[in-house]
Parts: structure tokens; sequence; C-alpha cells
């Protein structure tokens, strides 16, 4: 049946498909099928993909739409187990239509109605080449007004500054012409004043219009940021894979020379005076600019060129009468190539490097960081040595953002540090563009494991944006929750934490409380108090964020889904282990339905499920769910990512805890040269796995080979982690314990015995851990043929943990009971 003439479930028949190319159809049909299979109507369809019916039906009708309408449309008709491979199809469609086969240059022979179609394509090409030069011009333009404008917010801040000064030093000098009782001086000084006083209310005027300037200017170019888009687009399709007639880059504007302020009897004032009138005259420039982009783009072409292609409908000649003078296709194409040459070089040039910013925006626009990189590569590489610093430079800061998005860091915070110097040179050190390249080499520095200087970056650049910008500017605070961030990487939590909790009343009295830049802090916050050791408070903060969250952005907001993450994760840590299994099991199907079973955030809310599961009691089931969560992530992450590695080091522990230490030991044995291969032998999460697999093959009853393993486990992360490290204090501990279990409880007690200084001296002989070692110490001297002496040592625990845990805490009444153990055997040999 003709798509035309198909009914939908429901409804009247569909409309004609009018595309601009087959593949464009394709699409159409494909998501009219979907539609058909669902049974749903248009007005319940356009409700669930969040469009009017209108655009629906446009969309529908032929046109190409966007890819976010696409993946609406089959997540709305499509069931669940099918939608990844229909998605898939309608994506492919939809790049299809976008790139259709080269319809123009085809070797094969022309028509005059060939020639009259291929005419009309390469004057629609040009004129679409016409209006993306022109958005470009008028791009460059606003951001050398806006630049302009933060140039001039800086430097009339700190006039006003300055104005204020002199105001109160002319007042002084005043008042001291008044008691001298000298009319000249009095006069002079009467004037001088008033004139400050007026330069004061001038410069707070000026500093107005540049700030709304500034941000009327930043509105303009999201508007021009969508409409190059859509250009490019319309680029796409129009041209497919050949050449543009078209070899140059867009003249960029200068910045106008501003005249000489006039000279008055006071020198300061004067100067005052000029510069103010400097400043008008950039306002006034820049204002001039903006309202004729503005018009521009309001009168919907964003261009102004008087020869209008003969095909477009509103030439002056398209008419009637008119033509006939069109009628021959070989005119048709003499004219178009006509149009080409004499707009060639006057509009646009380097041709080459409209392409690769086309490509940089497009792969921007879909967020495919390595090729966006590249593009911007090449842009900055073969950008001309005439073209504006700034518009280079923004350009450069392109390339540094994607390419550290891209997985490259280093190289990212490198090419900052390089554009640092550059702006400084150009802007000054002072200059916000500076600024923000100092904020984001601090970033990528951290990014790129350094966070001790990332740390230290922002501390020095705090002070500098506060004093340029004011406390409460955004950039302000956002430098400073970026300096708490890095503070708490840096190994320092509780600063992290308290940094937070100044920083949130700024936010709430600037933004509001519910602005997405107090969330985040709020949820930095919480964190960070979680990790600086107060898990309760944490999971309170973010009980209360999940609310507010919820209210303000909807249950299915990553960042709402987010927050309940951390509300369990929380909430287990706080002892509450079977709380946060709970929460993790309401969450998952949360996150399946809004992001897919194979989302990462998915698999780790699986992996804490799976986690605070074993740590509930059930080590049985959470082996099981580990042993899926291998699985799943092997497939989709591939079998060395971390976090598979991660999952099967889980698996392998609760295995064991679920009483087969023998298959524990067996998993571990095989996790460590993937772990080895993937991440070196000196990882963390290398020297952990040995931990457990000398633990597992201890328990599964080789307590000698245990004992061996441990040895080498001190020796490897005293190298690699230092003597007094928290792990080496405790691969220390098992290796005295498996010693004593493989039947040499003599050098079991010595090495407890140098625990118990070792432990004594890092945490304090009344930390829980010093406690336990002598616990140890004093058992394995018993086991040592020392009764006597074990009897005294437990007799000393014993009056210390009475002191510091209480009578009846475990740990006493068990040294109660090996002090009781002991004394009898002692008393037994006398």
């Amino acid at each position: 049946m003709p798509a035309a003439k198909r009914a939908r479930s429901g409804g009247r028949p569909w409309g004609r498909i009018n595309s601009e190319n087959e593949q464009a159809r394709k699409l159409a049909e494909f998501l009219r099928a979907r539609v058909d299979r669902s049974g749903k109507t248009l007005a319940r369809l356009a409700t669930d993909v969040s469009l009017s019916k209108s655009q629906v039906s446009v969309y529908l009708g032929g046109k190409i739409p966007p890819e976010s309408f696409v993946t609406a449309v089959v997540n709305a008709t499509v069931p669940a187990p099918l939608r990844e491979r229909e998605l898939a199809e309608g994506k492919r469609l939809r790049e299809s239509a976008l790139h259709p086969p080269k319809t123009v240059g085809r070797a094969a022979p022309r028509t005059a109605g060939g020639e009259l179609e291929l005419a009309r394509i390469q004057a629609r090409q040009i004129e679409t080449y016409e209006r993306l030069a022109r958005s470009l011009e008028q791009q460059a333009e606003l951001r050398e007004a806006a630049d302009n404008s933060a140039k001039l917010v800086m430097v009339l801040l700190r006039m006003i500054h300055t104005l204020q000064d002199r105001v109160t030093g002319l007042a002084a000098e005043l008042e001291q012409s008044a008691r001298t009782d000298h009319s000249v001086a009095l006069e002079a000084s009467q004037h001088k004043l008033r004139r400050a006083e007026a330069q004061v209310e001038k410069a707070r005027q000026e500093l107005v219009r540049a700030e709304e300037k500034e941000r009327h200017a930043k509105e303009l170019a999201d508007r021009l940021n969508r409409k190059i888009s859509e250009l490019t687009d319309d680029l796409d399709r129009l041209r497919g894979d050949g050449p543009s007639p078209h070899d140059h880059l867009p003249d960029l504007l200068t910045a106008v020379p501003l005249p000489p302020g006039p000279v008055s009897d006071d020198p300061e004032g004067d100067d005052i005076d000029n510069v103010l009138a400097r400043a008008a005259k950039v306002n006034d420039t820049d204002a001039d600019t903006i309202d004729r982009i503005t018009a521009e783009l309001a009168d919907g072409s964003g261009i102004r060129i008087p020869d209008k292609p003969p095909t477009s409908p509103d030439a002056p000649d398209n008419t009637p009468q008119k033509q006939e003078v069109h009628a021959s296709g070989k005119q048709e194409v003499q004219a178009a190539g006509t149009l080409a040459t004499s707009r060639s070089v006057a509009r646009v040039g380097g041709f080459s490097l409209i392409r690769h910013l086309l490509r940089a925006q497009r792969a921007a626009k879909a967020g495919k960081a390595a090729a966006a990189r590249d593009a911007y590569a090449l842009l900055v590489g073969g950008w001309p040595p005439s073209v504006s610093p700034v518009l280079l430079m923004d350009l450069q800061h392109d390339h540094a953002r994607w390419t550290g998005q891209a997985g490259d860091p280093a190289t990212a915070r490198d090419l900052y540090s390089n554009l640092i110097d550059s702006h400084a040179r150009i802007d000054g050190p002072g200059h916000p563009s500076t600024l923000t390249a100092r904020h984001n080499h601090a970033h990528w520095t951290g990014e790129a494991g350094d966070a001790p200087t990332a740390r230290d970056l922002y501390t020095t650049l705090l002070p500098d944006r506060t004093h340029s910008l004011g406390p409460d500017h955004p950039d302000t605070l956002i430098t400073r929750r970026n300096h708490a961030q890095w503070t708490g990487r840096a190994g320092d939590p509780a600063t992290a934490r308290d940094l937070c909790t100044t920083l949130l009343p700024a936010h709430v009295r600037t933004l509001g409380p519910d602005h997405h830049d107090t969330l985040t802090t709020r949820d930095h916050h919480a964190s960070w108090t979680g990790h600086a050791g107060d898990p309760a408070t944490a999971r309170d903060l973010y009980s209360q964020l999940v609310a507010d969250l919820t209210r303000i952005l909807g249950p299915d907001h990553p960042d709402t889904l987010n927050a309940r993450h951390q509300h369990a994760h929380w909430t287990g840590e706080a002892g509450d282990a079977i709380a946060a299994r709970s929460l993790f099991t309401a969450l998952l199907p949360d996150e399946i339905r809004t992001l897919g079973r194979n989302h990462l955030d998915t698999l780790a809310a699986y992996d804490h499920q799976a986690k605070w599961t074993g740590d509930a009691g059930d080590p049985a089931t959470a082996r099981d769910l580990y042993s899926q969560l291998v699985t799943d992530r092997t497939r989709i992450l591939g079998p060395d990512h971390p976090d598979t590695l991660n999952a099967r080091h889980q698996h392998a522990h609760w295995t064991g805890e679920a009483g087969d230490a023998i298959a524990a030991r067996s998993l571990f044995t095989a996790l460590l040269p993937d772990e080895i291969r993937t991440l070196g032998r000196n990882h963390l999460d290398t020297l952990a796995a040995y931990d457990h697999q000398a633990k597992w093959t201890g328990k599964a009853g080789d307590p000698a080979t245990a004992r061996d393993l441990y040895s080498q486990l001190v020796t490897d992360r005293t190298r690699v982690l230092g003597p007094d490290h928290p792990d080496t204090l405790n691969a220390r501990h098992s290796h005295a314990h498996w010693t004593g279990k493989a039947e040499d409880p003599a050098t079991a007690r010595d090495l407890y015995k140098k625990l118990v200084a070792d432990r004594t001296r890092i945490l304090g002989p009344d930390h829980p851990d010093t406690l336990t070692m002598r616990n140890e110490h004093a058992y394995w001297m018993g086991e040592a043929g020392a009764p006597a002496a074990a009897r005294d040592l437990f007799a000393k625990l014993m009056t210390d943990q009475t002191r510091l845990l209480g009578p009846d805490h475990p740990d006493t009444l068990l040294a109660r009971g090996n002090h009781a153990k002991w004394a009898e055997e002692a008393e037994s040999r006398r």
C-alpha cells in the first residue's frame, strides 16, 4: 500500500510525504510505520515526545528531524526489547538522509532539464553559503563586541574604585580650603568635586550599558550558533560530497579607534573624561553592531545581498513575464556560474578552513570529542595570520577543550598553559579571558592526575578572579567550588567540606536555592562530608537533596538519580547495609528505564546493590549478582576495563565469604595476571588482589603458602606505599597471623611485638588497631610457651579496654576470657 494512503490506527490516513531526497522519504516511512504499529494518535505521540502536534506532523511529513526526535519516537512506539535495533536503523536512515548520494557533477550526459535542476541546486548552495558566511561574520562581530564589553567592564570597575577614592580626597581638600578661607582654592575644589561626582555617575551608567551589552551579545551568539548549525546541515544536504565554489573565509571587523577626549584645566579630571569618552564610544559602536545584527536576525535572512539568484522566489525578475528569460537550461547554468564567480572571493576565502570549521562544529554538537579535536587542530594550524587574534584564541580554546574531552588531559593542560601566555600578552593578566584560560588549565591539570597542583592553581586564581569580577560573580563562585573539589581530591576531604560549607550561602544569596550551581555545590558538600568521616550527616544531606532535585528537575533527571545513588551509598556507609541494599534495589528499575541497562550509572548501581547485599549478611546472593555483573561489564566495557576487573575482584571476594575459600583463591589467582598486565604490578588494585589471594589461600587450608605470599606483599607494599602506610601495616598483621597458623608461634609473637610498637607510634596507644595488635601479641606469647607473660599482657590490655570501650564491650570480654585462660595455664605450670 502506498505510504500516502496508509491509514493510522484510530486516525485519518497519512498525508503525502514531501521530502527533499529519497533517503528522507524512507526515514519518514520508517517513523510512520513505528507509529502505526504502536496505535498511537498524533496527539498522544506529540505528548510523548514533548513537541507540538504540528511539529510532529512536519517531521513525519518528510522534513529531516533532529536525532533526538528519532530517538524519542522509537522510545515511545517500539517495545523495549526491540528499541536498540530499531533505534540503530532510524539513526542510519537519518544519516543517509543528511548525506545523500552525490547528485552534482556526475559524468552522465545532462539533459536540458537536468542542467536546469543542477543550476537550481548550485544557486541554492551558493545562497546558503552566503547566509553562512554572513552568519560567521556576525559571529565574529559579536565575539568582538562581547570581548570589548568584558574589557570595558573591568576598566570601569577599576575606574569607579579610583573615582571614589578621588571623591574622598577632593572632599578632604574642600574641607581644608574652607578652613583656610581661600575663596579661589575653595571654588576650584568645589568644581573638581562636582566634576568627580558626575564622573562617578557617568562611569556607573557606562558600566550598566557594558554589562547589558555583554549579556545581549551572548544571547545573540546563542541564536547565531543555532542558525550556523542549521545552515551547516542544509549545506550537507545540498553539497553531499561535492566541492564548493567558495575559496575564502569571512573578512572580520577590526576595532574602531577612539578619538581623544577634550582637554580641561583639571589634568586628572581631563584624563578621566577622556577614558569615559572612549568607553562611551566603545559602547555606542558595539551597541550599533548588536542592534544591526538583532535586526538582521529578526528579518530572518541575516544577509544583505543585492544580486539574488534567478531561482530565488523573491528575485525581482522571477515573475511570469520574465520566466522565459531563464527557460534554457544552459542559461541557468551560466547564470549560476557567473554568480559563483562574482561572489567567491568577495565574501569568503580559504574554503578548506570553512570545511574544517563546519566539521569541528558538527562533531562538537554531536559530542564526538576526537573528531572535534582533530578538526579544531587542523583549523588552528591552518588559520591565516591576518585573522583576529581573539577569534584564533577562541578556536584554540575549543581545540584544548575537545583534546581533554577526547581523553588526553595532559595535552589539554599544556594547550591551556600556552593560551594563558597568549591571553596575558594580548588581553592582560587580569582580563576575564586570561582568567578563564587559567581556570581550564587548573581543571585539566587535575584531570591529568595532579590534584595537589590543581588545588594550588585554583588557590592562586581565586583572589585574582575575586578582584577582577567580584566575590559574587558566577565565575568566581565556580572557581571556589572547583578549588574545594580539587582540595578534596588532593586528600583533604575535611577542608573540601568546609570550603563547600562557606560557599553555599553565597550561591543561595546570588543564584537562589534552586539554581543548578547551588544544587551542585550541595552535592559536593554532602559528598565531602561523607569522605571526611561523617557518613550519617552525608546520608541526611543527600536525603534532602533528593527531595529538592525531584521537585525541581523531576524524578528521572540524571542529577536526581545520582543523588539517590549517593544517598543509598552513604546510608550503607553509615551502618545500615539493609537499607542501602533496598535503596539500590529501588533505584535500579528507574535507571534501567531512563538510562538503559548498559549505561555506566546503571552498572554502578548493580555493583553497589551487590556489595550491600553481601554486607547485609547474604554473601551467596552477592556472589551471584557479581557473577552477572562480570558478564555484563565484560560485554559492554571489555575484559580489561578497570570496572570489569573490579567486578571480578568482588565476585571472588564474595565467593569466599559465601564459604568457598578454594574457589575464591582460584578466582583471585586467575585475576592477578590480568591486573598485572593492564594495571601494573605496583597498582593498588593489583596489590589488593595479592592480599586477597593470600588470605583465601590460608583459609583454604594452606597457611604456610599464605605466610609466604604475605611476606612478599609486605615487601611490595613497603616499597610502593612506605612502611607506615595502613595497607603495609595490615599486610604485616596478616603475615604475622598466618605465620602463627603455620605453627611458628614464636615468630608470630615477635612480628606482633614490632607491630605493637609501630601502631603505637603511628596511631597512638588508645587506637582500636593498636589494641588489636596488643591482643594478638599477647595471644601468640601464650602460644609460644609463655602463659605467665601472656596473662600479664592480657591483664594490662583488659584494663585499657575497660577504660576506653567499657566493661561489656565484646573486645573487653574477649580479653577477659583470654586473661583467665592464660592465668589458669600459668598456674597449672607452677
